[in-house]
């Protein structure tokens, strides 16, 4: 299931809801500027009562210096925890490698507001090549769990060590 916890980005929860029929699985969503809490919740409760056991939760926050959308991002934390103190049991920030050197300041404010476990880095498509992952997991010894080389589906890869330090230097994902 996923949870279209994003409801301050225009446009988030339409593209949520895109994903979500494309995969084939149910989303819990709210009004746009609603509270982004409220649909976790939601999303939580739906989720057990119908037995899911994954429940993606997509927020808003990819920029460090929102406050607002980083308190937002504490409350969801805050109410996952309420519902299920085990909870969450991932936390994955996703990266735009076109950030460059400004992933390790956004990884160390998510690692202290949302206890981030690991990442994913997006955009690789594109210039950029993704030598800040190199970075991000030695100063920060996280998971790099997935890497985003377009946008379809199949473009969302396992992340694989070797292939990124060919892209690199200078080779092709």
């Amino acid at each position: 299931m996923l949870a279209a916890g994003d409801t301050f980005r225009a446009a988030a929860i339409g593209q949520l809801k895109v994903w979500a029929e494309r995969l084939g699985v149910p989303i819990v969503t709210g009004p746009e500027g609603g509270d982004a809490a409220g649909v976790v919740f939601d999303a939580v409760k739906k989720a057990t009562a119908e037995g899911i056991d994954v429940l993606i939760v997509d927020t808003a926050g990819r920029l460090q210096n929102k406050r607002e959308l980083m308190d937002e991002l504490a409350k969801i934390r805050r109410v996952l925890g309420r519902l299920n103190p085990a909870a969450p049991h991932n936390v994955v920030l996703v990266l735009d490698a076109t950030t460059g050197q400004n992933a390790l300041s956004q990884i160390e404010t998510f690692k202290e507001v949302a206890d981030v476990t690991g990442l994913v880095m997006t955009k690789l498509d594109g210039s950029a090549r993704g030598g800040i992952l190199v970075a991000a997991a030695k100063q920060f010894g996280l998971p790099i769990h997935a890497i985003g080389v377009g946008e379809t589906i199949d473009d969302l890869r396992p992340f694989n060590a070797q292939d990124v330090a060919r892209a690199i230097s200078g080779g092709s994902l």
